[in-house]
């Protein structure tokens, strides 16, 4: 499971953390002894993150709206795409194919989606994929792959053509052992005991679980946002901080408490200015604050393969720019969608050039929700962050299906 949501205004809205004081000047009323000082105990030799060859389940609510599915004339006619470079899409499509290994092969991708077929109907193009991916190929490969073994479907629905598309990323923590006025808020690990587990945020902290490193209040709030990043220990060793948990309680927006209080505006509701505001009035304030929002987020350490991003929804890494979360009502994780869109040409850039891009669906999170919605995975790092922050634009949707799945004429799911 993961929790991240695209957009820095969107993401204000899903998730949050509270500020732990860890300090003597900073006592814990609610701890025993409040200036023992907690030594953060991170998993010495952290498992990677297996390898699964099972579909992640099948959502059992049918789609709740509408959508129609026309073939397209053609590859040639899809705007950007001879352009396009599908390698991060190839690579997607494959890693996905991976955790369809031990699936029935007669079994629908979804019971409720027939149109995406059965694995079987996708066995031939995981074969084929997974050959050409073995040999490196070249960007003219990739798209001819996809040419050959899937056709294009247009898709919208009765009142909308296009949907919209934000970003997500795996953010990168600098974290400590030991707490320190700066460094104060601890990423703790998932507790073994079920009622602890259930405590609302304002009786969480650094001695009700295991405390695997502590950040900055404002990394770590969004950390929990992500639902994964990746830390940095001051001796430079690098793990990935992996969702474990929640705590099942009601989420409460943070940024939307500082706009009802007056403090700032909704348009200036960013990490930036949340930021700004913590340093403003102090530990005590802050965790207060954070406390407005009782739900909280477990981590476990993993290791990090070279050039592996986290795992999604669909259990497999998800891979830069060649991945995306939809709503899985609507769309079997490891069906292809190619997008043409606006993306950011550089960090910052809101504006953006108009492209187009193939991605494999392998994610889903609590703010995608409907037929065309959906969130781009830019990989990981601060590069990654502020191009994902800035991508909030429309997207039309053109599915890719194995050219025996292909209809033949209009349909409605």
């Amino acid at each position: 499971m993961r929790i991240w949501f695209g957009g820095v205004g969107l993401a204000l809205l899903v998730s949050a953390c509270t500020t732990i004081p860890t300090e003597p000047t900073y006592p814990d009323p609610d701890v025993e002894n409040p200036g023992a000082i907690v030594i953060a105990e991170p998993i010495p030799t952290p498992p990677t993150a297996p390898v699964v060859q099972t579909p992640a389940p099948a959502p059992s609510e049918p789609p709740p709206e509408p959508v129609v599915e026309i073939p397209a004339s053609g590859f040639e006619q899809l705007p950007f795409w001879t352009t396009h470079d599908p390698r991060p899409a190839l690579e997607a499509f494959t890693r996905g194919c991976e955790s369809w290994a031990e699936a029935d092969p007669k079994a629908l991708l979804n019971p409720n989606l027939p149109q995406y077929g059965t694995y079987l109907d996708w066995q031939m193009t995981c074969q084929a994929g997974a050959v050409l991916q073995s040999v490196s190929p070249g960007a003219a490969d990739a798209r001819n792959f996809f040419e050959s073994w899937f056709a294009p479907v247009s898709l919208s629905t009765p009142s909308k053509p296009d949907g919209l598309l934000t970003g997500y990323y795996e953010p990168e923590v600098e974290v400590r052992l030991k707490p320190t006025a700066t460094f104060s808020e601890p990423i703790l690990a998932k507790p073994s005991d079920d009622a602890i587990l259930r405590l609302p945020r304002s009786q969480v902290n650094a001695r009700t679980s295991r405390v695997i490193a502590y950040g900055r209040p404002i990394d770590v709030f969004f950390l929990q946002i992500q639902g994964s990043g990746r830390l940095k220990y001051k001796d430079g060793r690098r793990l990935r901080a992996a969702y474990a948990a929640n705590n099942g309680q009601t989420y409460q927006s943070i940024g939307a408490v500082l706009v009802r209080r007056g403090e700032m505006t909704l348009e200036q509701a960013s990490k930036q200015s949340i930021a700004a505001w913590m340093k403003r009035n102090g530990p005590a304030a802050t965790r207060a604050l954070m406390n407005e929002n009782p739900r909280y987020i477990y981590f476990t350490e993993q290791a990090i393969r070279p050039n592996e991003g986290p795992q999604g929804a669909m259990r497999v890494p998800l891979t830069d720019m060649g991945a995306i979360a939809v709503d899985p009502r609507y769309h079997p994780y490891g069906s292809l969608v190619w997008l043409e869109t606006t993306l950011p040409t550089k960090p910052g850039d809101y504006r953006g050039q108009r492209t187009g891009l193939l991605v494999a669906a392998q994610d889903t999170g609590g703010a995608i929700k409907g037929p065309l919605r959906a969130d781009l995975f830019f990989g990981s790092g601060a590069d990654a962050g502020n191009r994902a922050g800035v991508q909030k634009h429309r997207a039309k949707w053109t599915l890719l299906l194995p050219r025996t799945l292909s209809p033949s004429s209009n349909s409605t799911s």
